[in-house]
């Protein structure tokens, strides 16, 4: 118990310098895919409305491809675990920024009532839960990333024992890491580890620009030959795990690497 206790403290001393994602898996109908993007935008950019103080940094949509069974996948990222916990609510900010528009009286109860619909869409059947980045392991290309185009997204997730985490990260940054930015494809790796809700240990998001791209990334590693002794003991520690293919649909983030008050859904 107490070396559970001391775990605990190191891990939220630690969070305290490392970014924060929540995430939340929704389970949208299919047949409300489509309105509910609209309306994710919609007030996604009611939320910016206004002061900036105690809101998230950035959020990011993305849709379910291949993999586990959900709709979407949002991330709201903020500069560290203070900076979440504190955030103002959504809900209580987007009905304050309605209330001060210049609109009717009529205009400002269609709003509310649209986002109820949203807000229910995106309750029901949800999953969240709180993870912190890796920062001195994420990479993010030269390029410019445009964030107004479609990218795909895998999400691959493993479950060593905390005990082997470090160990398993390390293995991870030699055997799959590197060998993503040595091939070129990548266009973005971000590792994270859980924090609280129910997930698994270990997770990286790999940025790809298109499908092509993705399977030149697969192809490879199908063509990598035997496994050397880093990668079988990688796996070995790894866990359960698995994969899961999204396609990344917006966010309130720029080209340039700057955040925006506005959510752009790609295209």
């Amino acid at each position: 118990m107490k070396k559970l206790l001391l775990l605990t403290l190191f891990i939220s001393l630690n969070s305290f310098a490392q970014e924060i994602h929540s995430f939340y898996t929704l389970d949208v109908p299919r047949s409300k895919a489509n309105d509910f993007v609209k309306m994710h935008k919609k007030f996604i950019d009611i939320y910016f409305m206004g002061s900036e103080d105690n809101k998230m940094a950035s959020t990011w949509l993305f849709s379910h491809t291949y993999g586990s069974d959900f709709t979407f996948k949002v991330i709201e990222v903020y500069p560290n675990i203070i900076a979440q916990a504190s955030a103002v609510n959504y809900g209580v900010e987007v009905n304050k920024n309605i209330d001060n528009m210049d609109i009717s009286y009529d205009e400002k109860k269609m709003l509310k009532d649209e986002w109820s619909t949203y807000f229910q869409l995106f309750l029901e059947g949800h999953d969240d839960e709180i993870r912190v980045t890796f920062d001195n392991q994420i990479f993010i290309t030269e390029n410019d990333i445009d964030f107004s185009k479609k990218h795909i997204v895998v999400f691959n997730e493993s479950n060593p024992k905390w005990k082997d985490r470090r160990e398993y990260i390390s293995l991870w940054n030699k055997s799959t890491r590197q060998s993503s930015i040595d091939l070129g494809e990548a266009l973005a790796i971000v590792p994270t580890g859980h924090y609280s809700g129910s997930s698994y240990t270990f997770q990286a998001a790999f940025w790809y620009s298109s499908w092509e791209s993705f399977l030149v990334n697969q192809k490879s590693l199908e063509n990598s030959g035997p496994m050397n002794d880093d990668q079988k003991r990688m796996w070995d520690i790894s866990g359960n795990h698995k994969d899961e293919i999204t396609t990344f649909l917006g966010c309130t983030w720029a080209s340039k690497g700057m955040p925006s008050k506005t959510f752009t859904i790609a295209e």
